[in-house]
């Protein structure tokens, strides 16, 4: 399998630093595409999966406080796509709120991920994608069973 491909959307760029960091520090091979809106998001996204298009990315990384459109119109945006309708996503963001979480949970996402102050914290992100990649490919086609 080659490097992973992940969409970014986050407009923090100390944010994208310590994510980048924490795929590195997990030793994730990736290729990472940013989104710097929600907006530049949804635009990336509508033109994913279609023929001749990009791609859907195999993971999506998303914060939910982006300018121009939020993180549930971007998750919205990338489960109308039916090509892209199981790309698993991470909520990575500093919202706790629990009509948040619910929000998302409803949406379909794989994880929430609350941006921690603690730097060790932060670098689990890391860990977090490799869970999820690693459930993914049990639950592709042709896949052995998983035991969860």
């Amino acid at each position: 399998m080659g490097p992973v491909q992940i969409l970014l959307a986050e407009d923090n760029y100390g944010d994208i630093a310590l994510i980048q960091q924490a795929l590195r520090q997990h030793r994730i091979e990736h290729s990472l595409r940013v989104a710097r809106d929600g907006g530049e998001a949804i635009d990336l996204l509508s033109r994913m999966g279609a023929s001749g298009g990009m791609p859907c990315p195999d993971l999506v990384l998303l914060d939910l406080n982006l300018p121009k459109a939020d993180g549930a119109q971007v998750l919205a945006a990338l489960r109308q796509r039916s090509e892209c309708a199981n790309t698993p996503v991470i909520v990575v963001t500093s919202s706790d709120a629990p009509r948040d979480k619910r929000r998302m949970a409803d949406l379909g996402v794989n994880r929430y991920f609350k941006k921690p102050s603690d730097l060790d914290e932060y670098m689990k992100l890391g860990a977090t994608v490799l869970e999820v990649m690693a459930a993914r490919r049990s639950d592709a086609p042709g896949a052995p069973p998983s035991a969860h």
